[in-house]
C-alpha cells in the first residue's frame, strides 16, 4: 500500500478527512492596534482555497496574503483599523500528510518492522516494508500515535495565551471531556492494533514470536492535576 492510500485511510480512522471540519467567522488572533498586519487563524492547517476573511463583518477579497497555511498565518498589506474585528471562515484539519507519514513509519517500527534487517531501507520508509497482514495493525497504531499527540497538543494549548475558551463554545468540563474521549479512543486503537498483530503472528504459527516490542507510549500531560 502506498503512502497516499495509507494516509487517506488513516485520515478516515481518525476523522481528519478533507473538508470535514468547517468554521465560520471565527475570531483571528492578533492585535487590532492599527499597526499590526499579522494575524493567525485559531485552527491551524487550513485549506487556503477555502479561506474567507472578514473585517468588521465585511468580506475582504484582497489585500492580504496567506503566509503559512500550516500555522494559520495571514499577512495584510496594510493594518486593519484600530479595534477592528478580524474573523475568518475556512476548512481545516489536524494533521498534514507529512505528520501522518511520520505516524505510519513509527507505527511500523512498533509493530515489528526491523529497518536494520531490510536492505537499503531507511526509517522514513518503514511503513513500505510492512507485510500485507500487518497493514491494518500498523494503521491502528499510527492512529493511536496521532490521537495521543493530539491530546498532548490540546492540553498544552489550553494553558497558552492563544486559547480562548468561548471560541470552542465549550465549558471547561466539556473541554476536559473532549480530551478524555480522545485518550479513550487512542487506547482503543492501541488495543485493536496489538490484538490484530497477535492474530497475524498466530496464523503464521509464531504467536508473539517476533517480540516486536509493542509498548505503551505515554505522553506527559502538563498542567494542574484536576
Amino acid at each position: 500500500m502506498s503512502y497516499a492510500i495509507a494516509i487517506a485511510e488513516l485520515r478516515q480512522i481518525i476523522a481528519d478527512t478533507d473538508y470535514n471540519k468547517r468554521v465560520t467567522k471565527k475570531t483571528m488572533t492578533g492585535n487590532s492596534d492599527g499597526n499590526n498586519t499579522v494575524f493567525f487563524t485559531y485552527d491551524k492547517k487550513f485549506f487556503p482555497d477555502t479561506l474567507e476573511i472578514y473585517i468588521n463583518d465585511e468580506l475582504v477579497t484582497s489585500g492580504y496574503t496567506v503566509s503559512s497555511e500550516t500555522i494559520g498565518q495571514i499577512t495584510f498589506d496594510s493594518a486593519p483599523d484600530i479595534n477592528s474585528e478580524v474573523r475568518a471562515s475556512y476548512y481545516w484539519q489536524w494533521w498534514t500528510d507529512a505528520d501522518l507519514k511520520n505516524f505510519l513509519n513509527k507505527g511500523a517500527e512498533q509493530i515489528g518492522i526491523s529497518i536494520a534487517s531490510v536492505t537499503n531501507a531507511a526509517s522514513d520508509t518503514a511503513y513500505l516494508q510492512v507485510p500485507g497482514g500487518l497493514k491494518t495493525p500498523t494503521l491502528l497504531f499510527a492512529a493511536y500515535l496521532a490521537n495521543t499527540s493530539l491530546v498532548s497538543y490540546l492540553v498544552t494549548r489550553k494553558h497558552s495565551s492563544e486559547f480562548l475558551l468561548e471560541q470552542d463554545g465549550n465549558t471547561d468540563s466539556g473541554y476536559n471531556e473532549t480530551v478524555k474521549l480522545l485518550k479513550d479512543s487512542a487506547d482503543s486503537f492501541m488495543k485493536q492494533s496489538i490484538d490484530l498483530a497477535d492474530r497475524f503472528y498466530k496464523r503464521q504459527g509464531r504467536q508473539f514470536a517476533p517480540a516486536f516490542g509493542i509498548k505503551n507510549v505515554n505522553t506527559k500531560v502538563y498542567g494542574p492535576t484536576r
